[in-house]
């Protein structure tokens, strides 16, 4: 549909289905209307949605579950729909994730998370865990990095299990929130800022997707990569559509540089 003001220029990115400029948004276990209100307001930006571990693991195999429910919602709005990492850590420590991984895919998933958040698993079960998702028909976003990390990223270690992981078939590697926060400091002051523009040169945009929920650190990555940083997965809906502007630098985060430019052309600058 035109946009009224369709004679005014305003900054564009790529539309569904995109593969990079991911935005990954967190269901907290929200009723049916605030799911209906999310894809109404804000669907259109939104590729994938991660739900909360307790109401997956308690949802009965039932079409008028408000679980599944919101699984089919989210699909025919064109996004990918996955469990919290937990239910992969609780599958592996029972010695359950193939069976698993083909239960979620009859709930209707079409991704999963893996993580370490309690457990330790070695660089070969993770390759296998990977492997029996892809052949259970599900997509793969595997967590990297330590909740509380003693020091900032350590990039020969994070890019040698990126690689690693992408091979064994994982369509993206979470980077953890902590990596950001001891890399970047507060909003990409740090001198070890470098490490994440090591990471992504490195790994490849196209791969990694960022926890990033500070407002600043979101600022940092789209001001320095570029509006096709995928971000999440813990995304709060209310903070989506003030994201998708900074991801244009439509917001004083995004440090308004789109319209700077033109200013600037326009002879007009303050």
């Amino acid at each position: 549909m035109k946009r009224a003001l369709n004679f005014l220029e305003i900054p564009t990115r790529s539309v569904k289905p995109r593969k990079q400029g991911l935005t990954i948004v967190r269901d907290h276990n929200i009723g049916w209307n605030c799911a209906v209100d999310m894809v109404e307001a804000v669907g259109p930006v939104i590729d994938y949605v991660k739900m909360r571990h307790i109401t997956v693991c308690v949802a009965p195999l039932d079409e008028n579950d408000l679980t599944i429910k919101k699984i089919r919602l989210y699909k025919e709005n064109e996004m990918d729909v996955f469990p919290g990492g937990i239910v992969f850590e609780n599958a592996f420590v029972q010695n359950k994730v193939e069976p698993t991984f083909e239960t979620l895919v009859k709930m209707g998933f079409t991704a999963v998370e893996c993580s370490e958040n309690i457990i330790n698993i070695d660089i070969e079960e993770k390759i296998n865990s990977i492997r029996m998702a892809k052949k259970a028909g599900l997509k793969v976003l595997f967590e990297v990095g330590e909740k509380y990390p003693e020091g900032p990223l350590d990039v020969e270690l994070c890019v040698k299990e990126c690689h690693t992981l992408i091979e064994a078939g994982a369509d993206l590697v979470i980077v953890e929130k902590s990596l950001l926060e001891t890399s970047l400091g507060a909003a990409g002051e740090h001198k070890d800022a470098y490490r994440i523009e090591e990471l992504i040169k490195r790994v490849g945009l196209q791969y990694l997707t960022f926890e990033a929920e500070s407002k600043l650190h979101q600022g940092w990555l789209f001001n320095t990569f570029g509006p096709d940083v995928n971000i999440g997965p813990n995304l709060h809906p209310d903070d989506i559509a003030k994201m998708d502007a900074t991801r244009l630098t439509w917001s004083r985060e995004g440090g308004y540089t789109w319209l700077i430019e033109r200013a600037k052309a326009a002879g007009c600058l303050a």
